[in-house]
């Protein structure tokens, strides 16, 4: 076996370790079964907010994650068949478009968002005040734009944690 097939093996040993000593440690209370997938685990919670600050400010406090972040097309799958399972219909994860609407980027990294699957007729706006993103979960699995403070409109989030 070379040194690298070696090193790529214990390197995945470690990261399904750390996968499981990590879930062990998030209170299965609130939230709702995590995945690993990757260097990243995800989990929604069972607690929803009626802003995304609160959403973000409880993903840090309970396991030390960030509201979901879209990177790539087969991510944005994975978490909306993840958003699915759990049959919740409205799931914070990151994503805004403040400053240039339809444009949507991090609220943590500042960095740009692409979204792959829209929900039909989304992102509208609607009312001019959707500047964050949420999953669809019900089923659905798809992505819309919705308020990010609104009293009348709670969420559930969905939080990732880098395992590297």
């Amino acid at each position: 076996m070379s040194v690298s097939a070696f090193a790529l093996i214990l390197l995945s040993a470690i990261n399904v370790i750390w996968a499981i000593d990590i879930k062990v440690s998030l209170d299965n209370t609130k939230v709702y079964t995590p995945i690993a997938s990757k260097n990243k685990l995800y989990y929604i919670s069972k607690s929803n907010f009626v802003s995304y600050t609160q959403a973000s400010t409880w993903c840090s406090q309970n396991g030390g994650g960030y509201p979901a972040e879209i990177d790539t097309a087969e991510e944005l799958g994975l978490i909306e068949q993840y958003a699915s399972s759990t049959n919740l219909d409205r799931i914070f994860i990151a994503g805004t478009d403040a400053k240039k609407d339809g444009v949507f980027f991090s609220q943590r990294t500042g960095a740009f968002i692409h979204i792959y699957n829209w929900a039909n007729g989304e992102p509208n706006n609607d009312g001019g005040v959707e500047d964050c993103l949420e999953l669809y979960g019900n089923g659905q699995g798809r992505v819309n734009d919705t308020p990010c403070n609104r009293a009348s409109i709670s969420h559930y989030v969905l939080c990732e944690l880098d395992l590297f």
